[in-house]
């Protein structure tokens, strides 16, 4: 099966999603996965779509998405895109819930307010502090920043 190969068709998220959605229901026993699509644009506008997944991080404050379930759910397939702004020397993080859910020995997880506290450090930064908090799950931690342009561009 050519899921991946969607993206190929369309560069609008909400499309994107739908069609992966359409690919994966009925065809993963009962299985899902939770996804983020972003599109980003030139000017620095960013198209944010979420099917189940942990928002992300702008600068350090989270930017709130239509909740949707994850891909592959039945009843699922609905998707709400929601713009944003990277602006030069912005940063954008996106988590998994390997992150927020590690647990230390006393069984506190990671949680939220951690994880915001550190969405403005880089990826392998958040991904080692939840590997010494406890981490068991895997981790995903992708750290964008929109650099500014240079004056002889």
């Amino acid at each position: 099966m050519r899921w991946a190969a969607s993206s190929r068709l369309t560069h609008d998220p909400v499309d994107l999603l739908g069609k992966l959605h359409e690919q994966i229901i009925g065809h993963t026993a009962g299985g899902f996965a939770t996804a983020l699509a972003a599109f980003f644009s030139d000017n620095g506008l960013i198209t944010l779509v979420n099917a189940g997944h942990l928002s992300p991080y702008l600068d350090g404050n989270e930017i709130e998405l239509s909740g949707a379930l994850p891909l592959g759910i039945d009843g699922g397939g609905r998707y709400e895109a929601k713009k944003a702004e990277l602006q030069p020397g912005s940063r954008l993080t996106f988590l998994s819930d390997g992150v927020v859910e590690a647990q230390n020995e006393r069984g506190e997880l990671f949680g939220f307010e951690r994880a915001k506290a550190i969405s403005r450090e880089p990826a392998a930064t958040i991904a080692e502090a939840a590997v010494r908090f406890g981490q068991a799950d895997d981790i995903t931690v992708v750290t964008i920043e929109r650099q500014a342009r240079s004056l002889s561009q």
